[in-house]
């Protein structure tokens, strides 16, 4: 009796102190973010829609390099050091998707008609100069299909950063596919972001290095802001992947593929050799056949660094934006 007493006991102990976290954490986040309130955003806001949107715009003159960032809470963020080590004789512009950081989130469906309208948009109310040339990363460049479908006039090329290819179910066996699509607990992430652990476990989402200090000093600070919309884009996603899969043309708009080449990309993740063996090959046949979108196209690989190419070898990026500058405003 005295033994289950003390279980009893235990177990209360135990359940008192797991309350006492959750209301240290529920406050400590609710102090985190007035003071992130406070933050002043480093670009600049335009209304879209009845609500506002946050951008990043650099240097002057057309073309104009727009930025569209993969699925993930950091947005205009993921291309901030880029963007400041491009040159200035032409406009670079990166902005948050709805909901995501300092953009409010707006009342239009996670669609990609909308987001690409709504990018349009942005882009008028800020007097970007025509032409654009979209750089899309991931599920960024999935949803660059939808903006060429629905302006083609005003693109003048695509650089595609390991787009995500979003048939991927002709490639892939559906153990793998499921696998690849099974997304973020969603259910989870919104608990820890509401009692405080989500900035903790997001912490240092760029590498530590100097050039990303801006960046991780602000990601668990403002992670708060994207938690929900980023979810949010992950429960639209499949319908967004079937979307875009029909809209397979640029026609002979200029296409540059970069493609991570690095056979341990996915060693961290993957220890079944074959499921490595099958996603590798696959992945290389998708990044192949994103080549056939346009009949100006090529493909550049990059044998150091893994999916976060913009991360890993930044240098790639700025060499094929500016190459792809040159090739548009040469014509």
């Amino acid at each position: 009796m005295k033994i289950i007493k003390w279980i009893k006991r235990l177990v209360m102990a135990l359940f008192l102190i797991v309350v006492l976290l959750l209301i240290a954490g529920f406050i400590f986040e609710k102090i985190a973010r007035a003071k992130a309130e406070k933050i002043q955003p480093d670009g600049q806001f335009a209304e879209v829609e009845n609500h506002n949107m946050h951008y990043l715009e650099e240097g002057k003159g057309g073309p104009t390099v727009v930025f569209e960032t993969a699925f993930d809470p950091a947005g205009h963020l993921q291309w901030y050091h880029i963007q400041k080590d491009l040159p200035k004789d032409y406009t670079t512009f990166s902005y948050d998707r709805s909901g995501i950081l300092w953009s409010e989130r707006g009342t239009n469906p996670k669609t990609g008609d909308k987001i690409a309208e709504e990018l349009h948009t942005l882009l008028e109310k800020s007097k970007a100069p025509k032409p654009y040339i979209l750089v899309g990363h991931s599920f960024g460049g999935m949803l660059t299909r939808f903006f060429v479908k629905k302006y083609p006039q005003d693109v003048a090329g695509v650089i595609l950063v390991d787009s995500q290819y979003p048939a991927d179910e002709k490639y892939l066996s559906p153990e793998l596919h499921k696998m690849v699509n099974q997304g973020l607990p969603g259910g989870f992430l919104k608990f820890a972001n509401t009692f405080g652990a989500a900035r903790l476990m997001f912490k240092n989402m760029f590498p530590l290095e100097k050039q990303y200090k801006y960046q991780n000093s602000l990601m668990p600070v403002l992670l708060y802001k994207s938690a929900d919309a980023t979810l949010e884009e992950q429960d639209h996603m499949k319908s967004i992947k079937a979307e875009a899969s029909s809209i397979n043309s640029f026609g002979s708009i200029p296409l540059y593929i970069i493609t991570a080449g690095d056979k341990k990309r996915y060693d961290s993740f993957i220890t079944d050799k074959k499921i490595k063996a099958e996603m590798l090959d696959a992945w290389d046949k998708m990044q192949k056949d994103l080549l056939n979108l346009s009949t100006d196209s090529k493909q550049i690989i990059v044998p150091v660094g893994g999916h976060y190419i913009n991360q890993d070898q930044p240098k790639v990026i700025e060499e094929a934006v500016n190459a792809m500058v040159k090739k548009v405003t040469d014509k």
